[in-house]
C-alpha cells in the first residue's frame, strides 16, 4: 500500500466477481431444459435394449453400441432411446397391444408346468403369504411397501427384407413396436 492507494491485487475478491468471465451454467442449459425432462418417462425402472451394431440416420450420425433404456412415451406414440439419462433417439410406434388376458395366455402357452416349476410355484406361495404380511406391518407404521416385480422386455433385430430395425418393447400387460429405417 502506498500513501493510502490499494492496488488491485489488495481488493476484495467480492469486488471482482459479478465480472467473472465464466457463466455459472457452462452449457448454458439449466436441468430443466435436459431431455429427460421434456420427455420424461414415468419411472426410472424401464426395460434394457442392448445394441450391437452402429446404426446410422440419414444425417450421418450413428447410434452406438451399448446398453440403453427403452421407454414408451405417455401418450403411447414414440419409444425413447435413452441412455444415461440422455435422450439418444425417438421412435415411432407403429404396433401398440395393451391386452391383459392376451399377453397372459401367451406365458401361459409357452411354458408347461413341469415338477420343479411346481416348487417354484409353491414357494412363490409362501413368499406371497409372507409379502401380506410385511404390507401389513408397512400399513401400521405408513410406509410404501416395495413395488411387485413386473416383467419387462426389450429386442432389436435387423430385417434384411426391408432394410429396417424391427424393435420390440414389453412392459406388463403393454407391448410396443417400431422401426428405424437403415
Amino acid at each position: 500500500m502506498i500513501d493510502g492507494i490499494v492496488t488491485p491485487a489488495l481488493r476484495d475478491i467480492d469486488y471482482l466477481a459479478p465480472a467473472a468471465p465464466y457463466p455459472v451454467i457452462p452449457s448454458g442449459i439449466t436441468v430443466h431444459e435436459n431431455s429427460i425432462y421434456r420427455y420424461s418417462i414415468p419411472t426410472d425402472e424401464q426395460p434394457t435394449l442392448l445394441i450391437a451394431d452402429y446404426i446410422p440416420d440419414h444425417n450421418g450420425n450413428f447410434i452406438v453400441p451399448g446398453y440403453y433404456q427403452l421407454a414408451l412415451s405417455d401418450d403411447r406414440e414414440f419409444l425413447y432411446l435413452i441412455e444415461s439419462k440422455e435422450l439418444r433417439a425417438v421412435i415411432p410406434v407403429f404396433k401398440l397391444a395393451e391386452n391383459k388376458s392376451e399377453v397372459e395366455k401367451l406365458y401361459k402357452s409357452k411354458k408347461e408346468l413341469t415338477k420343479k416349476q411346481k416348487q417354484e410355484m409353491a414357494k412363490k406361495k409362501r413368499k406371497d403369504k409372507i409379502q401380506k404380511i410385511i404390507e401389513k406391518k408397512y400399513a401400521v407404521t405408513g410406509a410404501t411397501p416395495p413395488q411387485e416385480y413386473e416383467h419387462m422386455e426389450a429386442t432389436i433385430e435387423y430385417i434384411k427384407e426391408g432394410g429396417y430395425y424391427l424393435i420390440m418393447y414389453e412392459k406388463g400387460y403393454i407391448r410396443a413396436w417400431g422401426a428405424i429405417k437403415r
